[in-house]
């Protein structure tokens, strides 16, 4: 009598929308049940491809003779835990995402066998998941020894601790399916050392009666599934809440994943959770090495209780025992992958603790709309800090209105004078200006010729140190002409960057140590730890940079932010630059008296009669929020409806404008107006690297009709094509 077929669901790693049904042949090779998360090699076309088991069914909707068998199992144990296969699956689903490209995205490098071979692995052995008794009859005294050791070792039991008889025992167990093999890194990224056990743990962080009701209130539901918009001012101690709250975690036995925007963030609180937690602190973004991002994926993966601290592919780690997640700083636009897999961190984060019924924080000084708007509908708790912790005190602002004034650098004289006072009384100030390079464009004043990436059609950025011009978009750059290259005139520079902004204070302010914080300059590994160390320690007096200025350095000696142009953001095309604008600024000022002095903001604007201006002014983020979220609600924009681009890029926009202009005649009909489409239109950068980009705007009432007219996208129009390119971004965080 023959067995049974049996059918299973892959995810190929190749652009298809939906999982793949093929046949588990029935012969040795395959004698294991099918697993969730086991990669395999399977027939796709003449070729063929990996992909990862997602599920088995009990009829698929094709005849079983067309079905094509698995050709071989990559994997002894699965590369991902049965809840995380489900996770990524949902997730690709939801942002309408090949989920085999989604898998791909988020396995470690080292899990790819053509990337790993150079890598020194190990052999763990584990019992499979299974209730029955771990020592089945018909088995040797050795063979239950082994197991019964493999089952005490929550960890699995390291194959070099085995003679070569043990290890002969071992295989033979595995084939009876008795045994589960894996290959870990040999030796793990080291980490900093425990505290010393004869001193106990670290003392008790001091909180606050604010802190203290937070922790109390948070705590009581660890237990089940709550989402806590914890909103606190700047300097509040939102990180001593995490800390509090992780330690009572890790002392139940449970792991807890704290997910930051950026990895400038990254040294700082890595340290601080590394004094507290010692070994238990991990990091993991995507600037560690390949060996350290696996190292850490291997300890979360055996039943090890960590506290790990990452970037927005932490969210993807296969934690065993996972019991809190923190998403800090939760307003960011980096939680937001602009590209590929578009998914949104904060948003997936909130799945999944809902999924594993776990508690998760998160924390923000200006919380985004849509998070506000669930609080205010009772679908998040929201906590609130509204004072600063320890001697902190609120800054104060002041407007200078730059309307008319020649400035030196983008500095008003009111400006520098203001910042000669304060490094009199030796306080350290940050000059924050979002706009990297010496100048933002070159251009010859006869003529009106200007220096301009013509993949992307935009203005070269002058960056004066490495005598290039440079397009922020494609990363392409020239060298600096002499002259105009149209009519041989004179090239005047327009616009200050934080380069220029640095040489100009260097000049002013000669003596006075200075540093430049900016993606030019972090590039090289070290360099973000040694230009905040610098600050803290009082070496460097002036700190200039970007929005990298706004995330959560905690500096007690700054004592003046200065921000050089108060005013982008305030008249952008794009619905959301307004709260954009508001949190940055909000953010950057926040980083003023922390310590014992007072703190001073001095924003630059052109336009100080802006309602939204003043709405910030004195760092009231409520009612400017207030405001946008009434605007918003009038307009019908998020989060008072549900938004979806549709991004067709190609080389001939005439064929990316056919294309869209199909897809909305075909799409109109079909939905019974609970879709409206606005477009085709150029996007607010319409061209980069060459391609056009073009896009089409989807706003629903619900999840539910947004999601029925994306599908209808993809069933009828293929995601790629000779000339033309499509892609979906759910929830958009930009109109870019």
């Amino acid at each position: 009598m023959s067995s049974p077929i049996r059918i299973v669901e892959i995810a190929v790693f190749c652009p298809n929308v939906e999982p793949l049904d093929y046949i588990w042949p029935d012969d040795p090779g395959f004698r294991q049940a099918p697993i969730h998360g086991l990669r395999v090699r399977v027939p796709l076309g003449s070729r063929s491809a990996i992909g990862l088991v997602v599920g088995w069914k009990a009829k698929s909707l094709l005849p079983v003779q067309k079905l094509k068998a698995v050709l071989e199992i990559l994997d002894s144990t699965p590369a991902l835990p049965e809840t995380l296969c489900a996770f990524v699956l949902w997730s690709s689903r939801y942002y309408q995402y090949p989920p085999g490209l989604a898998f791909q995205s988020i396995l470690t490098p080292a899990l790819d066998p053509k990337r790993s071979r150079k890598m020194r692995v190990r052999t763990v052995w584990s019992l499979p998941e299974s209730k029955g008794d771990p020592r089945p009859k018909r088995l040797g005294a050795s063979s239950c020894a082994l197991l019964m050791e493999a089952g005490s070792n929550p960890g699995g039991l390291d194959e070099r601790a085995l003679d070569p008889a043990g290890r002969r025992i071992a295989r033979r167990l595995e084939r009876r399916g008795l045994l589960l093999r894996r290959e870990l890194l040999a030796d793990p990224a080291p980490t900093p050392a425990a505290p010393d056990p004869g001193h106990g743990s670290p003392d008790r962080i001091s909180l606050n009666a604010e802190q203290q009701s937070a922790v109390h209130a948070i705590v009581e539901t660890t237990r089940d599934f709550q989402c806590t918009l914890l909103d606190g001012v700047t300097g509040s101690g939102k990180t001593a809440v995490y800390l509090e709250i992780a330690r009572t975690i890790l002392d139940a036995g449970r792991s807890v994943l704290l997910l930051l925007p950026e990895i400038a963030l990254t040294p700082q609180l890595t340290a601080r959770m590394q004094e507290t937690f010692g070994n238990r602190a991990l990091v993991y973004h995507s600037e560690r090495s390949r060996y350290e991002r696996q190292a850490v994926w291997n300890a979360v993966q055996s039943d090890g209780v960590h506290c790990v601290i990452g970037t927005r592919s932490a969210l993807f780690l296969p934690f065993v025992t996972l019991g809190l997640i923190v998403v800090d700083e939760e307003h960011d636009a980096s939680f937001k992958q602009q590209d590929g897999f578009r998914y949104s961190a904060r948003d997936l984060a909130v799945y999944r603790a809902r999924e594993l019924h776990i508690p998760i924080i998160l924390g923000s000084a200006t919380p985004s709309l849509e998070s506000l708007a669930n609080a205010k509908a009772g679908r998040y708790r929201h906590l609130k800090l509204t004072a600063r912790a320890g001697a902190g005190r609120t800054p104060r602002w002041s407007l200078v209105d730059i309307r008319g004034q020649r400035l030196t650098g983008g500095c008003a004289d009111e400006t520098l004078a203001v910042m000669a006072r304060h490094l009199e009384r030796q306080g350290q100030i940050l000059v924050y200006l979002n706009r990297r390079g010496y100048a933002r464009s070159l251009l010859c004043p006869d003529c009106g010729w200007i220096a301009t990436c013509e993949p992307c059609a935009s203005p070269f950025t002058l960056h004066q140190r490495e005598r290039r011009l440079l397009c922020h978009r494609c990363g392409q750059g020239r060298s600096i002409p002499d002259s105009c290259p149209d009519c041989g005139g004179a090239l005047i520079q327009r616009g200050s960057g934080t380069e220029r902004l640095e040489t100009t204070l260097a000049e002013r302010f000669p003596g006075v140590g200075l540093a430049r914080l900016d993606r030019d300059v972090i590039f090289r590994r070290g360099k973000l730890a040694s230009v905040l160390e610098g600050v803290r320690t009082g070496a460097t007096q002036m700190l200039i940079g970007t929005q990298m200025l706004a995330k959560g350095h905690d500096f007690h000696g700054v004592t003046l932010v200065v921000v050089i142009d108060a005013d982008q953001g305030l008249y952008s095309a794009d619905f959301r630059a307004a709260e954009h604008l508001g949190q940055q600024l909000i953010q950057v000022a926040g980083r003023a008296g922390r310590g014992e002095r007072p703190g001073e903001v001095l924003l630059q604007t052109r336009h100080p009669e802006n309602p939204l201006l003043h709405d910030l002014f004195g760092g009231s983020y409520a009612t400017f929020a207030t405001r946008l979220l009434e605007e918003r609600r009038q307009a019908g924009w998020p989060p008072y409806a549900k938004l979806a681009l549709l991004i067709a890029e190609s080389a001939d926009a005439d064929a990316a404008w056919t294309v869209l202009k199909t897809i909305k005649r075909d799409l109109e009909p079909a939905l019974d107006n609970r879709l409206e489409i606005f477009g085709p239109a150029p996007a607010l950068h319409p061209k980069q690297a060459g391609r056009w980009r073009l896009q089409l705007l989807l706003r629903a009432p619900t999840r539910a009709d947004l999601q029925a007219g994306c599908s209808c996208i993809l069933k009828q129009h293929k995601p790629r094509t000779k000339r033309v390119r499509l892609s979906l971004d759910i929830d958009p965080y930009s109109l870019n």
